[in-house]
């Protein structure tokens, strides 16, 4: 049986789920705007969680949390017109927290190094456009910010990376960019 997450990123829409609970079943049905807002971001969101966790189970594990956490406040997190900013801010947490996981502090990621050299946002808005490869309003529209304000992050960044004295930034830049080529996601098609 699959778990509720699973039936929301799956290939069936608005499946309905059915955990055996003793002798009865309970039907669980997540609301259809949620599974379409799991279709739409979870591969931004698993390339995002790989990016920043070692350990590849972990980095999958911070996705379903996340997304967990997200449905548990579905209807909060619509009445508030700022429903991706408010996923993006739990997705981020538990991805951030799955990095600095002792499984995942043995061989940290590059891109973890990224958030000790620049404002969170700025990597944010750098890792999602430069490595993940999507476009302004894809990226604005996963981050719940406006396009203006990804472009203005994304130049603050390009700023940042030229600043003469960013050699360290440089260097950690390079092996984000170069992790990104060896790395290839589980179940992801190259």
């Amino acid at each position: 049986m699959p778990s509720a997450l699973q039936a929301a990123v799956g290939t069936a829409p608005h499946a309905p789920v059915r955990p055996q609970a003793g002798d009865a079943a309970i039907t669980v049905v997540l609301p259809a705007d949620f599974t379409a807002f799991c279709q739409l971001h979870h591969d931004a969101y698993q390339h995002y969680a790989h990016q920043l966790v070692a350990d590849p189970a972990l980095a999958n594990l911070a996705v379903q949390h996340a997304l967990g956490d997200i449905v548990a406040s579905w209807t909060e997190a619509l009445a508030g017109h700022h429903t991706r900013a408010v996923a993006w801010a739990s997705l981020t947490r538990r991805v951030h927290r799955a990095a600095h996981h002792p499984r995942s502090r043995i061989h940290p990621t590059p891109a973890v190094g990224l958030f000790r050299l620049v404002p969170t946002e700025q990597a944010d808005t750098a890792l999602l456009h430069h490595l993940l490869g999507l476009d302004i309003a894809s990226t604005a529209d996963t981050l719940g910010i406006e396009r203006a304000t990804a472009v203005s992050r994304l130049h603050a960044f390009g700023r940042r990376l030229n600043h003469p004295a960013a050699s360290a930034l440089r260097i950690c830049w390079q092996e984000v960019a170069s992790r990104r080529t060896r790395c290839q996601i589980p179940g992801e098609r190259r």
